[in-house]
């Protein structure tokens, strides 16, 4: 009676071990593997008088094996999968990132940094003046840095922001064109921020100088400051940066559908070879007819010659 109770309990642990793996590849012949195996399980269970040593063998000769081989197979797939997983979290990391923001927020800093930005102009022409170096350039480039990736439009044609040769005074790394730092002067290097480009990662900004119809461009990896002709500049959009965050973290949720939806086929689909064999156990199934058989003991022979029939290596 005690091994009865033992091999019930085994038998139990297995159908577990089964179960979880159908649940894995939700795959319909492993599925169907698990639902005869559970009904051959309460057989015995139900079935007081059977001998139980004919649960134990069929699960050495069937369930094991199988057990073995899908285990095998889930571990690589979840190796293969792990790549996706992770691309999937930095992705809804972004998205979080994303959410997070108030856009409102690029609003005040922009009328905040026209005025910094207006005091670094004002400080350069000191410097130049006084010919010392006192900036710290990071009082301007902050912003980009902060709001570029988001808010800066990258639809614009670059060769509109370059700009052609200039005078200009060198301010160490820096330059500026000379004809802007005397118009910049006149209006007391007052400035508006109007809006920024970003275009195959370089930042572009334009600037118009208070009460004229001056603008220039601060180009940011370039590192100089120039006059943008009118004509130039009816070419390019000018409309106030809006972010970009909407269709971001659209994108970013469409990708991980494709990827969820992807990692999920890849889990189901099995190898040829396996499906061969998964199709193969189901036919010695129910070709063999186990659960006749167990009442008779005549056939165990042939019964055990079905069951060691049945290849489930995974070479």
């Amino acid at each position: 009676m005690e091994d009865a109770v033992n091999i019930l309990a085994q038998s139990r642990r297995r159908l577990t071990k089964l179960k979880l793996l159908s649940n894995f590849f939700e795959n319909v012949d492993i599925i169907s593997i698990y639902i005869k195996t559970d009904i051959i399980h309460n057989l015995f269970q139900e079935n007081k008088a059977l001998d139980y040593s004919k649960l134990e063998l069929f699960h050495l000769q069937y369930t094991d094996s199988l057990i073995e081989l899908l285990s095998k197979i889930k571990r690589q797939k979840e190796n293969d999968m792990l790549a996706v997983i992770n691309e999937m979290d930095v992705n809804n990391q972004y998205i979080s990132g994303f959410e997070e923001k108030h856009e409102n927020s690029f609003e005040t800093d922009r009328k905040m940094y026209s005025s910094i930005f207006s005091d670094q102009l004002k400080n350069l022409y000191r410097d130049l003046t006084e010919e010392k170096f006192r900036l710290n350039w990071d009082n301007v480039l902050y912003f980009h840095t902060k709001y570029a990736s988001e808010f800066y439009r990258a639809d614009s044609d670059e060769i509109l922001l370059k700009s052609g040769v200039f005078s200009a005074y060198q301010y160490r790394e820096y330059r500026i064109e000379k004809k802007l730092l005397g118009r910049l002067n006149i209006q007391n290097f007052k400035v508006r921020f109007i809006c920024g480009y970003l275009i195959s990662g370089n930042a572009y900004e334009l600037f118009k100088v208070f009460q004229s119809e001056d603008h220039f461009i601060f180009d940011i990896e370039g590192k100089q400051m120039y006059l943008i002709a009118p004509e130039t500049l009816k070419k390019l959009n000018t409309l106030p940066n809006e972010s970009n965050k909407g269709t971001i973290i659209h994108q970013l949720k469409i990708k991980n559908r494709q990827l969820e939806e992807k990692m999920v086929e890849r889990k189901k689909t099995l190898p040829e070879q396996i499906s061969n064999v998964l199709k193969d156990y189901i036919k010695n199934l129910e070709n063999t007819d186990i659960m006749s058989r167990i009442f008779d003991i005549n056939e165990e022979t042939n019964i055990l010659r079905a069951m060691l029939n049945l290849n489930l290596n995974n070479n």
